[in-house]
């Protein structure tokens, strides 16, 4: 299974896929729209636009570097909001995916952390949830999600989770932004429900980044479930969901 859109084996250039190179830090941003029946059928993508912003000397260049992959997924995130018709008033959620208790995927719970909710004001439309993983909740983070679009009447749900890669070098590189949802532990086959507009009522942006990979990927000799991750992950999960929190504060602040 793929996390990464231009992982998925799929002529993408033929449906719309360009990249272009920002020609500072060798940042590139990878783009496209799956915008009918027939394209997510042929790619087998849900229906949405994606964006992925490669920053590939992320964890070697200095913090001038953060700054310009901040500005750069904050614009990605502003281009969605305008698309989705989403405005100062409307109510939005955030859901940080992933076991916490696990460096490589609590990049949603590093999120979740560094943003705050202004509860004690009446016109509070930003809230978020950190549901864990099912096996330790036995709840399902789809009916959990589902539940609270219903009873708090959200507009936009905005999930974080860790991903997949099958390349050594996209680990913690490589962020991935999305209007087509999310499936909760895809990437390591362990599927939820799908959490999308359709399935949750609430337009939805998905983030990920890959930090996770399978060892197969490295040794075709490798059982297929053992799933690694970087010595310095815990570092980058941190570096990457900082990065992440402040585009998100420039865009619902």
């Amino acid at each position: 299974m793929f996390d990464l859109i231009d992982e998925s084996g799929s002529e993408l250039e033929r449906y719309g896929y360009t990249v272009k190179s920002l020609e500072k830090f060798d940042v590139t941003v990878a783009y496209l729209n799956v915008d009918s029946v027939y394209k997510s059928q042929k790619l087998q993508l849900e229906r949405g636009e994606y964006f992925i912003v490669n920053s590939p000397n992320l964890y070697n260049e200095n913090f001038d570097n953060d700054e310009f992959l901040i500005n750069e997924l904050a614009n990605k995130l502003k281009y969605f909001f305008k698309n989705l018709g989403i405005g100062k008033k409307d109510k939005i959620l955030l859901v940080g995916l992933g076991n916490p208790d696990i460096d490589s995927d609590k990049l949603g719970k590093v999120v979740f952390d560094n943003i705050e909710v202004n509860s004690m004001s009446k016109n509070n439309n930003f809230f978020k949830i950190c549901p864990n993983i099912y096996f330790l909740t036995g709840i399902e983070t789809f009916e959990l999600v589902k539940m609270l679009v219903k009873q708090i009447k959200i507009d936009l749900v905005i999930i974080i989770d860790s991903l997949t890669t099958s390349s050594l070098t996209r680990l913690g590189t490589s962020f991935q932004l999305s209007t087509s949802g999310l499936t909760p532990g895809s990437g390591v086959n362990r599927f939820g429900k799908k959490i999308t507009k359709q399935s949750v009522g609430a337009k939805c942006i998905s983030i990920g980044v890959p930090f996770m990979i399978f060892a197969s990927q490295i040794n075709e000799k490798s059982p297929v479930e053992i799933v690694l991750s970087s010595k310095d992950v815990k570092e980058n999960v941190e570096r990457a969901g900082f990065i992440i929190s402040r585009a998100l504060k420039e865009v619902i602040k």
